[in-house]
Protein backbone atom coordinates (compact mmCIF):
# COMPACT_ATOMS: atom_id res chain seq x y z
CA UNK A 1 0.00 0.00 0.00
CA UNK A 2 1.30 3.78 -0.91
CA UNK A 3 0.16 6.43 1.64
CA UNK A 4 -0.16 10.11 -0.23
CA UNK A 5 -0.64 13.02 1.91
CA UNK A 6 -2.12 15.94 -0.20
CA UNK A 7 -1.97 19.24 0.27
CA UNK A 8 -2.17 21.84 -2.19
CA UNK A 9 -0.12 19.68 -4.67
CA UNK A 10 -2.22 19.65 -8.23
CA UNK A 11 0.64 21.84 -9.80
CA UNK A 12 2.86 17.99 -9.57
CA UNK A 13 0.15 15.58 -8.57
CA UNK A 14 -0.15 13.73 -11.29
CA UNK A 15 3.20 13.26 -12.34
CA UNK A 16 3.35 11.71 -9.00
CA UNK A 17 0.62 9.43 -9.63
CA UNK A 18 1.44 8.43 -13.09
CA UNK A 19 5.34 7.48 -11.75
CA UNK A 20 3.34 5.13 -9.42
CA UNK A 21 1.40 3.81 -12.08
CA UNK A 22 4.59 3.01 -13.70
CA UNK A 23 5.77 0.99 -11.96
CA UNK A 24 7.31 -2.32 -12.75
CA UNK A 25 4.69 -3.75 -9.87
CA UNK A 26 1.32 -3.45 -10.63
CA UNK A 27 -0.60 -4.91 -7.91
CA UNK A 28 -0.67 -2.21 -5.47
CA UNK A 29 -3.29 0.31 -3.77
CA UNK A 30 -2.73 4.30 -3.36
CA UNK A 31 -4.29 5.48 -0.64
CA UNK A 32 -4.84 9.38 -0.66
CA UNK A 33 -6.08 12.04 1.52
CA UNK A 34 -6.63 15.38 0.90
CA UNK A 35 -5.71 17.93 3.86
CA UNK A 36 -7.97 20.74 3.00
CA UNK A 37 -6.63 21.64 -0.18
CA UNK A 38 -7.42 25.21 -1.92
CA UNK A 39 -6.67 24.43 -4.91
CA UNK A 40 -7.26 21.96 -7.77
CA UNK A 41 -5.69 19.14 -5.73
CA UNK A 42 -9.53 17.36 -5.15
CA UNK A 43 -10.63 17.27 -8.66
CA UNK A 44 -6.97 16.20 -9.89
CA UNK A 45 -7.38 13.10 -7.44
CA UNK A 46 -11.04 12.42 -8.01
CA UNK A 47 -10.69 12.06 -12.12
CA UNK A 48 -7.22 9.89 -11.99
CA UNK A 49 -8.87 7.57 -9.26
CA UNK A 50 -12.27 7.38 -11.25
CA UNK A 51 -9.73 5.82 -13.83
CA UNK A 52 -7.84 3.55 -12.00
CA UNK A 53 -9.90 1.61 -8.85
CA UNK A 54 -6.37 1.51 -7.58
CA UNK A 55 -6.44 5.03 -6.25
CA UNK A 56 -8.45 5.71 -3.44
CA UNK A 57 -9.70 8.82 -1.20
CA UNK A 58 -10.01 8.84 2.21
CA UNK A 59 -13.25 10.79 3.05
CA UNK A 60 -13.13 11.92 6.44
CA UNK A 61 -14.73 14.89 8.39
CA UNK A 62 -11.25 15.28 10.54
CA UNK A 63 -10.33 18.65 8.70
CA UNK A 64 -6.88 20.06 8.57
CA UNK A 65 -4.70 17.55 10.02
CA UNK A 66 -0.64 19.00 8.93
CA UNK A 67 1.77 16.61 6.95
CA UNK A 68 2.84 14.48 9.82
CA UNK A 69 -0.97 13.98 11.35
CA UNK A 70 -1.79 13.32 8.12
CA UNK A 71 0.53 10.86 7.13
CA UNK A 72 -0.61 9.63 10.40
CA UNK A 73 -4.28 9.45 9.61
CA UNK A 74 -2.96 7.03 6.69
CA UNK A 75 -1.00 4.76 8.89
CA UNK A 76 -4.20 4.20 10.99
CA UNK A 77 -6.32 3.59 7.61
CA UNK A 78 -3.33 1.22 6.63
CA UNK A 79 -3.24 -0.67 9.53
CA UNK A 80 -6.82 -1.39 9.58
CA UNK A 81 -7.11 -2.54 6.41
CA UNK A 82 -4.41 -5.21 6.96
CA UNK A 83 -1.51 -3.65 4.62
CA UNK A 84 1.61 -5.56 5.21
CA UNK A 85 3.80 -3.55 3.19
CA UNK A 86 3.62 0.33 3.14
CA UNK A 87 5.70 3.08 0.97
CA UNK A 88 5.17 6.92 1.70
CA UNK A 89 4.49 9.35 -1.13
CA UNK A 90 5.05 12.72 -1.27
CA UNK A 91 2.98 14.48 -3.39
CA UNK A 92 5.76 16.44 -5.62
CA UNK A 93 8.14 13.65 -6.52
CA UNK A 94 8.81 11.20 -9.62
CA UNK A 95 9.23 7.46 -8.87
CA UNK A 96 11.70 5.50 -10.94
CA UNK A 97 9.85 2.57 -12.90
CA UNK A 98 11.81 0.23 -10.26
CA UNK A 99 11.40 1.69 -6.86
CA UNK A 100 8.63 -0.29 -5.43
CA UNK A 101 10.52 -3.57 -6.81
CA UNK A 102 13.91 -2.63 -5.54
CA UNK A 103 12.93 -1.75 -2.07
CA UNK A 104 10.82 -5.26 -1.73
CA UNK A 105 13.42 -7.24 -2.50
CA UNK A 106 15.54 -5.30 -0.01
CA UNK A 107 12.83 -5.53 2.39
CA UNK A 108 11.79 -9.17 2.06
CA UNK A 109 15.98 -10.00 2.70
CA UNK A 110 16.02 -8.50 5.44
CA UNK A 111 12.55 -9.96 6.80
CA UNK A 112 14.62 -13.93 5.77
CA UNK A 113 17.59 -12.68 8.14
CA UNK A 114 15.69 -11.60 10.56
CA UNK A 115 11.70 -12.56 11.01
CA UNK A 116 8.66 -11.05 9.70
CA UNK A 117 8.20 -10.08 12.89
CA UNK A 118 10.77 -7.57 13.36
CA UNK A 119 9.81 -4.10 12.47
CA UNK A 120 12.16 -3.52 9.66
CA UNK A 121 12.50 -0.12 6.95
CA UNK A 122 14.42 0.22 4.04
CA UNK A 123 15.06 3.75 2.79
CA UNK A 124 16.89 4.89 -0.25
CA UNK A 125 18.95 7.79 -1.72
CA UNK A 126 17.53 10.52 -3.80
CA UNK A 127 18.38 12.28 -7.16
CA UNK A 128 17.55 16.20 -6.69
CA UNK A 129 15.44 18.00 -9.21
CA UNK A 130 14.26 21.34 -9.77
CA UNK A 131 10.41 21.87 -10.56
CA UNK A 132 11.13 21.07 -14.16
CA UNK A 133 12.75 18.13 -13.34
CA UNK A 134 16.54 19.26 -13.99
CA UNK A 135 19.44 17.72 -12.04
CA UNK A 136 20.36 19.64 -9.40
CA UNK A 137 22.67 16.36 -7.58
CA UNK A 138 22.54 13.11 -8.10
CA UNK A 139 22.69 12.38 -4.22
CA UNK A 140 20.01 14.18 -1.77
CA UNK A 141 22.58 12.42 0.92
CA UNK A 142 25.62 13.88 -0.09
CA UNK A 143 23.76 17.38 -1.28
CA UNK A 144 22.64 17.26 2.67
CA UNK A 145 25.92 15.91 4.09
CA UNK A 146 24.11 12.94 5.12
CA UNK A 147 25.21 9.23 5.56
CA UNK A 148 23.52 6.23 6.60
CA UNK A 149 24.47 5.02 10.29
CA UNK A 150 24.89 0.95 9.96
CA UNK A 151 25.84 0.67 13.50
CA UNK A 152 24.28 2.35 16.48
CA UNK A 153 21.19 4.48 14.08
CA UNK A 154 19.38 5.29 17.29
CA UNK A 155 22.14 6.96 18.82
CA UNK A 156 21.98 9.41 15.98
CA UNK A 157 18.07 9.47 15.54
CA UNK A 158 17.13 10.72 18.70
CA UNK A 159 18.76 13.83 17.87
CA UNK A 160 18.56 13.79 14.21
CA UNK A 161 16.72 12.29 11.59
CA UNK A 162 18.66 10.84 8.33
CA UNK A 163 15.68 9.08 6.80
CA UNK A 164 13.67 10.48 4.52
CA UNK A 165 10.00 9.24 4.30
CA UNK A 166 9.49 9.83 0.53
CA UNK A 167 12.25 6.57 -0.18
CA UNK A 168 11.21 4.56 3.04
CA UNK A 169 9.36 1.11 2.98
CA UNK A 170 8.22 -0.32 6.24
CA UNK A 171 6.53 -4.02 6.90
CA UNK A 172 3.26 -4.32 8.98
CA UNK A 173 5.61 -5.15 12.01
CA UNK A 174 6.96 -1.91 12.28
CA UNK A 175 3.25 0.02 11.51
CA UNK A 176 2.20 -2.16 14.31
CA UNK A 177 4.47 -0.28 16.52
CA UNK A 178 4.02 3.07 14.70
CA UNK A 179 0.05 3.46 15.11
CA UNK A 180 -0.95 5.02 16.50
CA UNK A 181 1.13 8.20 15.51
CA UNK A 182 1.67 10.02 18.75
CA UNK A 183 0.60 14.23 18.42
CA UNK A 184 3.61 15.45 18.99
CA UNK A 185 6.03 14.07 17.22
CA UNK A 186 8.23 16.41 14.77
CA UNK A 187 7.54 14.51 11.50
CA UNK A 188 6.12 10.90 10.67
CA UNK A 189 9.35 9.94 9.13
CA UNK A 190 11.56 10.62 12.02
CA UNK A 191 8.95 8.39 14.32
CA UNK A 192 8.69 5.65 12.06
CA UNK A 193 12.82 5.28 11.50
CA UNK A 194 13.03 5.94 15.71
CA UNK A 195 10.55 3.18 16.16
CA UNK A 196 12.73 1.00 13.75
CA UNK A 197 16.00 1.69 15.05
CA UNK A 198 15.10 0.82 18.43
CA UNK A 199 12.83 -1.98 18.16
CA UNK A 200 13.95 -2.84 14.74
CA UNK A 201 16.01 -2.42 12.01
CA UNK A 202 17.04 -0.22 9.18
CA UNK A 203 18.26 -1.20 5.67
CA UNK A 204 19.65 0.83 2.89
CA UNK A 205 19.99 1.52 -0.46
CA UNK A 206 22.70 3.53 -1.89
CA UNK A 207 20.84 4.08 -5.43
CA UNK A 208 18.35 6.68 -5.88
CA UNK A 209 15.05 5.59 -6.50
CA UNK A 210 13.10 8.36 -7.08
CA UNK A 211 13.32 12.08 -8.35
CA UNK A 212 12.97 14.45 -5.24
CA UNK A 213 11.40 17.60 -6.55
CA UNK A 214 12.33 21.02 -5.21
CA UNK A 215 9.67 24.35 -5.49
CA UNK A 216 8.81 27.19 -3.14
CA UNK A 217 5.80 25.00 -1.85
CA UNK A 218 8.18 22.44 -0.70
CA UNK A 219 7.09 20.88 2.79
CA UNK A 220 10.66 20.63 4.11
CA UNK A 221 13.27 20.66 1.11
CA UNK A 222 16.87 19.47 0.28
CA UNK A 223 19.57 22.71 1.21
CA UNK A 224 22.99 22.14 1.17
CA UNK A 225 23.63 22.29 5.15
CA UNK A 226 26.53 24.80 4.81
CA UNK A 227 24.12 27.32 3.06
CA UNK A 228 21.72 26.50 5.86
CA UNK A 229 23.95 27.43 8.07
CA UNK A 230 24.29 30.95 6.31
CA UNK A 231 23.89 33.63 9.83
CA UNK A 232 22.52 36.44 6.90
CA UNK A 233 19.96 34.73 5.69
CA UNK A 234 16.23 34.94 6.77
CA UNK A 235 15.36 31.06 6.21
CA UNK A 236 18.71 30.14 8.49
CA UNK A 237 17.41 32.55 11.43
CA UNK A 238 13.93 30.92 10.77
CA UNK A 239 15.58 27.05 11.03
CA UNK A 240 17.85 28.31 14.52
CA UNK A 241 14.57 29.29 15.73
CA UNK A 242 12.47 26.00 14.98
CA UNK A 243 15.80 23.87 15.66
CA UNK A 244 15.10 24.95 19.83
CA UNK A 245 11.65 23.62 19.17
CA UNK A 246 12.77 20.50 17.40
CA UNK A 247 15.35 19.88 19.98
CA UNK A 248 12.62 18.88 23.08
CA UNK A 249 10.07 17.95 20.48
CA UNK A 250 12.73 15.42 19.88
CA UNK A 251 13.22 14.53 23.60
CA UNK A 252 9.54 14.32 23.61
CA UNK A 253 9.63 11.53 21.10
CA UNK A 254 11.99 9.54 23.21
CA UNK A 255 9.78 9.53 26.15
CA UNK A 256 6.95 8.64 23.96
CA UNK A 257 8.60 5.28 22.16
CA UNK A 258 10.02 4.61 25.80
CA UNK A 259 6.75 4.78 26.98
CA UNK A 260 4.82 2.86 24.21
CA UNK A 261 7.68 0.01 24.51
CA UNK A 262 7.13 -0.89 28.08
CA UNK A 263 3.02 -0.73 28.13
CA UNK A 264 2.95 -2.88 24.87
CA UNK A 265 5.79 -4.79 26.02
CA UNK A 266 7.40 -4.57 22.64
CA UNK A 267 10.53 -6.78 22.49
CA UNK A 268 13.61 -3.93 22.83
CA UNK A 269 16.85 -4.68 24.14
CA UNK A 270 17.84 -3.05 26.95
CA UNK A 271 20.37 -0.65 25.71
CA UNK A 272 18.12 0.85 23.50
CA UNK A 273 15.51 1.53 25.96
CA UNK A 274 17.84 2.92 28.43
CA UNK A 275 19.35 5.44 25.63
CA UNK A 276 15.51 6.55 25.11
CA UNK A 277 14.56 6.83 28.78
CA UNK A 278 17.84 8.54 30.04
CA UNK A 279 17.52 10.94 26.46
CA UNK A 280 13.67 11.52 27.53
CA UNK A 281 14.73 12.64 30.95
CA UNK A 282 16.67 15.38 29.42
CA UNK A 283 13.66 17.80 29.42
CA UNK A 284 13.73 17.82 33.15
CA UNK A 285 17.32 18.38 33.60
CA UNK A 286 19.36 21.84 33.93
CA UNK A 287 21.08 22.70 30.78
CA UNK A 288 25.00 21.41 32.09
CA UNK A 289 23.03 18.14 33.09
CA UNK A 290 21.68 17.52 29.62
CA UNK A 291 24.71 18.60 28.03
CA UNK A 292 26.70 15.88 30.16
CA UNK A 293 23.71 13.37 29.61
CA UNK A 294 23.73 13.59 26.01
CA UNK A 295 27.58 13.27 25.84
CA UNK A 296 27.48 10.33 27.95
CA UNK A 297 25.25 8.63 26.25
CA UNK A 298 27.53 8.84 22.79
CA UNK A 299 23.93 10.62 21.07
CA UNK A 300 25.52 12.84 18.14
CA UNK A 301 24.49 14.26 14.96
CA UNK A 302 26.53 13.99 11.80
CA UNK A 303 29.16 16.39 10.49
CA UNK A 304 30.79 18.63 13.09
CA UNK A 305 28.59 21.96 12.67
CA UNK A 306 25.34 19.76 13.19
CA UNK A 307 27.36 18.75 16.72
CA UNK A 308 28.66 22.08 17.62
CA UNK A 309 24.92 23.26 16.69
CA UNK A 310 23.11 20.13 19.08
CA UNK A 311 25.61 21.24 22.06
CA UNK A 312 25.25 24.76 21.57
CA UNK A 313 21.13 24.67 21.72
CA UNK A 314 21.71 22.13 24.96
CA UNK A 315 23.51 24.90 26.72
CA UNK A 316 21.17 27.46 25.82
CA UNK A 317 17.45 26.17 24.71
CA UNK A 318 14.82 27.20 27.46
CA UNK A 319 11.86 24.83 27.37
CA UNK A 320 9.59 27.94 27.70
CA UNK A 321 11.18 30.01 25.36
CA UNK A 322 11.29 26.90 22.74
CA UNK A 323 7.66 26.05 23.12
CA UNK A 324 6.45 29.79 22.92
Amino acid sequence: MVLLAAYNGAEFLSDQIRSIQGQTISNWTLLVRDDGSQDNTRNVLEKLAAKDKRIRCVDDRLGSLGAARNFGELMRVAWVEGAEIVFFSDQDDVWLPTKMREQIDALDKMEESHGRDTPILVYSDLEVVDRWLQPIHHSFMRYQGLTHEAQSPLRVLVTQNFVTGCATVINRSLLKLAVPLPTDVVMHDWWVALCAAACGQIGHLSNPTLRYRQHDSNQIGAQRFLAMMNPLSLRTRRRWKEGGRQLFKSIGQAALLSQRIVSREVPCSVEALSLLTRFASCAQKGRLRRLWTVSHLGLRRQGVLRQLSLYWRLLVASRVAVMD
